[in-house]
């Protein structure tokens, strides 16, 4: 495994403050290969800025461009492409072994963001003096904000505000109007869930856990209580930043002619509305899983085929949409609702 000593002298870790090392050190990923090994394929898009620490690659470009890159040059220092710009190239090894590691490209691009932010932020900034920044990580590897152009990144590191909090403080209520959304920077916290025969906590929060968008999306209340379970430290997002900054790049809208064509293709309709909803007025051929019992039942949707969330009008669908774009289903929001898409089917 490399270490810090070692990483400092790679390009753009060098450029990175070195107190953040330990932690995109637990990002990066080790390879050995032997002579032939293909170390990225045409046709498969490279997610990883890959770096060579040992022995000869030949790279092969989607125009044709061969170079060799050996391990001792000056060029190694770099990425052995640039997983932005190559999308679709070839890595084989042709030394008798290689080695080297590699990192989520999306990830470095956006931590990039975050050291030059932290840098830059004054010394009583809510971004400086933390007691661990794992919270950083946890909020760049989520699946919402990889989603977001690098600019909003910046935009929604100086928004961020800081509150201190205390074991068994209420950070919201089960089915109060959500304001906030916030991201667990130090101590735990638990989400709770009222039925009816007392309280059950239904998932514990940790560093870097974002929680509170839901409602932020769907305009509906807060389907859940969330309360400390230990003092802590709290990164807290107004609504309006979030819609501005998250929502609006998350989200991704259909129309009622399109989605029809994606379900003639093999895409799932998902119904979000109550039970007695979906049965006065569904789609036969749709799955009902409402709002609510979403994350729970999540396993009976096919991941392999795309998702189209549908309700009486935009809220919840666009919810649903959001909360299954951040468990990496393919997911469209339904334009319309579901009476437009059934004038449509009816038109049609």
């Amino acid at each position: 495994m490399i270490s810090a000593e070692q990483l400092q002298n790679y390009f753009p870790f060098n450029t990175i403050n070195p107190d953040f090392y330990p932690l995109l050190l637990s990002q990066c990923q080790s390879f050995e290969a032997p002579k032939d090994t293909m170390l990225s394929k045409h046709g498969q898009p490279l997610k990883q800025s890959l770096f060579l620490t040992q022995g000869v690659v030949q790279v092969t470009t989607e125009s044709g461009r061969e170079k060799v890159l050996k391990s001792k040059s000056l060029s190694a220092k770099y990425p052995i492409i640039d997983a932005h710009k190559s999308q679709d190239a070839t890595i084989r090894a042709t030394s008798q072994s290689v080695s080297g590691f590699g990192i989520d490209a999306k990830l470095l691009e956006q931590f990039q963001v975050w050291n030059r932010c932290h840098t830059e932020a004054p010394l009583d900034s809510p971004l400086r003096n933390h007691q661990s920044y794992q919270w950083v990580l946890g909020l760049l590897n989520s699946r919402t904000v990889k989603m977001i152009p690098q600019g909003n990144v910046s935009e929604l590191f100086a928004v961020l505000e800081r509150i201190e909090v205390r074991q068994g403080d209420e950070l919201m209520s089960e089915g109060e109007a959500g304001d906030f959304c916030y991201i667990v920077a130090d101590g735990k916290a638990g989400v709770f869930k009222c039925q009816a025969d007392g309280e059950i906590q239904a998932a514990t929060l940790k560093s870097g856990d974002l929680f509170g968008e839901s409602a932020l999306v769907s305009n509906e209340p807060r389907d859940a209580g969330v309360r400390m379970m230990s003092d802590g430290v709290l990164m807290r997002l107004s609504g309006e930043a979030f819609r501005k900054l998250l929502k609006a790049h998350v989200v991704r809208w259909i129309t009622a002619e399109k989605a029809l064509q994606k379900i003639a293709n093999g895409a799932t309709l998902l119904d979000v509305r109550e039970n007695d909803e979906h049965q006065q007025m569904g789609i036969k051929g749709s799955l009902n899983i409402p709002l609510p019992e979403l994350r729970e039942r999540s396993r009976q949707i096919n991941p392999n085929a795309p998702i189209i969330t549908a309700s009486n009008m935009g809220s919840r669908c666009a919810a649903a949409a959001y909360t299954l774009t951040t468990m990496d289903f393919d997911v469209y929001a339904l334009q319309g609702g579901i009476s437009g898409l059934l004038r449509h089917i009816e038109r049609a």
